[in-house]
């Protein structure tokens, strides 16, 4: 029988569709995020956000002085960071699939900020670098920290669902790679799993719903691969 594992808790709905699909699963929290108090400067009115964590530390230490939701324009990386910030009122102005081609899009583009970075501890040094290369202002503010969760298993994985490059660094504190494929949310994800597994997939859409979808694609050939 093929063992599943995902690297992030699913709600029920989740795993009624993995069910459905005749597909058992193990779940785990490989990461814990903790969002900080963090002042907020007001000199700005473009942010950029990578993931929802971001928004969640925004909208923890927001004040009334900063400048209005109206007035701010928003990039960010993945769909749901993009609904969130639409749901508490926040102009999008672009979403892409991973931090770099968010950072080639704000290069090309003729608005050049400045920018206000919301970034966690553990962030990839990506879109800082490219800002950077081409001379786009900005600043980071440290908004929320992600802890590794380490844990152990006995069996190895036919499958394993990552949805971070800090989730792969958690699995591998304790466990080996082993011949396990990992499907992951995003390019960025992806990139850090080719270091270390031989078999990677990329789910289509940077949501956990589209993981689930890849998983129940390939799995009739999990067996054979």
């Amino acid at each position: 029988m093929m063992s599943i594992l995902s690297t992030r808790s699913l709600d029920k709905t989740q795993m009624s569709m993995l069910k459905n699909a005749g597909i058992s699963i193990e779940t785990y929290d490989a990461i814990s995020i903790t969002h900080l108090n963090t002042e907020i400067p007001t000199a700005f009115s473009h942010y950029i956000f990578t993931s929802k964590n971001g928004v969640r530390a925004y909208l923890k230490n927001r004040k009334e002085y900063l400048p209005h939701p109206d007035e701010l324009l928003c990039y960010c990386v993945g769909e749901k960071t993009k609904s969130l910030l639409e749901e508490k009122g926040l102009k999008v102005v672009k979403m892409t699939n991973n931090a770099s081609e968010l950072a080639h899009f704000i290069v090309n583009e003729s608005e050049k900020g400045p920018f206000l970075v919301f970034t966690g501890n553990r962030n990839r040094p990506d879109l800082g670098n490219i800002l950077r290369q081409n001379g786009i202002s900005f600043r980071e503010i440290k908004g929320y920290e992600t802890h590794l969760n380490p844990h152990s298993f006995e069996c190895e994985f036919s499958c394993i669902l990552f949805y971070s490059p800090s989730g792969i660094n958690s699995f591998l504190t304790a466990n080996k790679p082993g011949n396990s494929m990992a499907i992951c949310i995003g390019e960025t994800t992806a990139k850090e799993a080719r270091k270390h597994f031989i078999k990677v997939k990329i789910a289509d859409k940077a949501t956990t719903d589209a993981v689930l979808d890849k998983l129940i694609e390939i799995y009739p050939t999990l067996a054979i691969t």
